[in-house]
């Protein structure tokens, strides 16, 4: 009998997968595809947030509110990655202050603050706001890209903004 057990207790341990997480922001690789390296599936649903902006158009140059939020008080927010892109290019740089108890900025690539990411959250809000300054010299459709977990197992890759219009 204590070795069945022993038997079932290995096999349960050897395929269980974890759902490792960065507790501490997103690693570098993830800037790309956006998609963390939690070792499960991210979810197929639609997903219980809203990318709010504060401007639907600004000059290049200037900035734009963003809020990530949950559509109920249950939707909180353990994980983020966020960027502007124009396509798949990553565009303009974050505005965080330091002492920001949700989100710090993450260099991708070569690019200076091109995304903003979690820190360690200990209590997840329903909403974290930030913004974003549009590079000078743009002018095309932008959007806001976000994987947003609420916690290391359940998450959705690139939820999308509506279109920022930068003249």
């Amino acid at each position: 009998m204590a070795y069945r057990f022993a038997c079932v207790l290995l096999t349960v341990a050897l395929c269980a997968v974890p759902a490792l997480s960065f507790s501490a922001g997103a690693p570098n690789g993830a800037c790309g595809d956006m998609i963390p390296q939690h070792h499960t599936d991210p979810q197929k649903s639609a997903a219980p947030y809203q990318i709010i902006l504060s401007k639907k158009q600004i000059n290049a140059g200037e900035g734009v509110t963003i809020t990530v939020q949950g559509n109920s008080a249950k939707d909180t927010i353990k994980g983020l990655l966020c960027q502007t892109r124009v396509g798949e290019t990553p565009v303009g740089a974050f505005d965080v202050p330091p002492n920001n108890n949700y989100i710090q900025k993450l260099d991708c690539g070569n690019s200076k603050a091109s995304a903003v990411t979690h820190k360690k959250i200990e209590n997840p809000p329903n909403a974290i706001t930030f913004n974003w300054i549009a590079p000078k010299g743009l002018s095309e459709q932008t959007r806001v890209y976000c994987t947003i977990a609420l916690n290391g197992g359940v998450f959705w890759v690139k939820h999308s903004s509506d279109f920022l219009k930068v003249n």
